[in-house]
């Protein structure tokens, strides 16, 4: 067991993220557990819990390191049309999500203990991964009114997120390239059914 003072409060958050991760990377999250984690980086689950509070609050920390991680790689999809900048988001969205099947539903299927909302920081995350679509969208529309261009990145990544879950459950039947071909359909009709500017896409 680490010796107290060993290592900082924000080394020991670190080593326990780095710990679900990698737990995450090869098992899903039924069987962890904070004791678990407290065990693999050398501390008891009470430091643990002094640095986060709870263990969903670990958890939160690690599905917030994954958005971090998950808007770092979309957010170099910028130079090209907004078709094409908001369609190589979504493969690269499909692609992380099956290649990290576990973070990728924690982040969606972490709830918090006893209906609390999720942290302001959380939902800020959250946010400006939207915040990438709309910009291309506003490329697109500059007339549309800024609620009007929030719905439609609503929409258009609810229908990303729904064909990138069906794969992820393997309930789409189809291989990656497929998966790509109908995430590519999706975006181009969506889009062009809304009848944006043509000219810009």
């Amino acid at each position: 067991m680490a010796r107290r003072k060993e290592h900082s409060h924000e080394q020991i958050k670190q080593m326990a993220i780095a710990a679900v991760l990698l737990h995450l990377q090869q098992d899903s999250l039924h069987g962890l557990s904070l004791r678990k984690i407290a065990a693999q980086i050398g501390y008891v689950p009470s430091t643990l819990i002094n640095i986060f509070g709870s263990y969903q609050y670990l958890l939160l920390a690690v599905s917030e390191h994954t958005l971090m991680n998950l808007s770092a790689i979309l957010q170099e999809f910028t130079t090209q049309t907004p078709l094409a900048n908001i369609n190589n988001m979504a493969i690269a969205y499909s692609t992380f999500a099956l290649e990290h099947k576990s973070c990728f539903r924690l982040v969606f299927e972490l709830s918090m203990p006893d209906d609390q909302p999720l942290p302001v920081n959380h939902l800020t995350l959250i946010k400006s991964l939207f915040a990438l679509v709309e910009c291309q969208l506003r490329l697109c529309a500059p007339s549309m009114s800024d609620q009007d261009i929030e719905v439609m990145s609503r929409v258009l990544w609810g229908g990303i997120h729904g064909l990138t879950c069906l794969a992820l459950d393997g309930k789409l039947f189809v291989t990656h390239s497929d998966l790509h071909a109908m995430l590519t359909s999706h975006v181009k009709g969506y889009i062009t059914g809304m009848g944006i500017h043509r000219d810009l896409l």
